[in-house]
């Protein structure tokens, strides 16, 4: 299975916070077992810039072996992110555009359509939900939010075990 960990996971593995702080061991060990691979993209590099102390990507890197999604865009990808993005402007017009915005629009498109396992911030994870494409490309999803960390651990514990 393909993992795709967004900025905020790793932040939390770096900051060792709770929830990611159990997480991390039953991470290390299925990506040791091979049952999942964690992949890189290229928008972890341009989030991690800020913040080089954190060391996001040597920890990243430590994760992936070098596994990388896509580079380029296919159709399924472009028209993942045009159905987010269009999601987002006709649903939550309310909301503000944030500098963020573009980056995390490219990399959920991508490892929505390539990734069987995905994280995201949880305003992303409702703009999924609204677009159905977890369903489309059968992912699971999953956010920051303690309890969603916690069921991650869960889902790679029992892949571990082979349950």
């Amino acid at each position: 299975m393909r993992l795709y960990l967004d900025q905020n996971y790793l932040s939390g593995i770096a900051k060792r916070k709770p929830g990611f702080r159990e997480l991390e061991p039953v991470l290390r060990q299925a990506v040791n077992l091979g049952v999942v691979s964690v992949v890189e993209s290229t928008v972890h590099e341009r989030e991690s810039l800020p913040r080089p102390d954190l060391g996001l990507l040597e920890l990243l890197r430590g994760l992936s072996a070098g596994q990388h999604l896509p580079v380029d865009s296919d159709s399924a990808v472009r028209r993942a992110r045009k159905r987010l993005f269009w999601t987002i402007e006709h649903e939550l017009p309310e909301r503000a555009a944030r500098p963020s915005d573009e980056a995390d629009l490219d990399a959920l498109s991508m490892a929505l359509v390539h990734c069987d396992l995905v994280t995201c911030d949880a305003f992303m994870a409702d703009v999924v939900r609204r677009t159905r494409l977890e369903v489309r490309h059968r992912g699971e999803l999953f956010t920051g939010r303690r309890a969603d960390v916690e069921r991650l651990r869960r889902r790679l514990r029992d892949l571990s075990s082979g349950t």
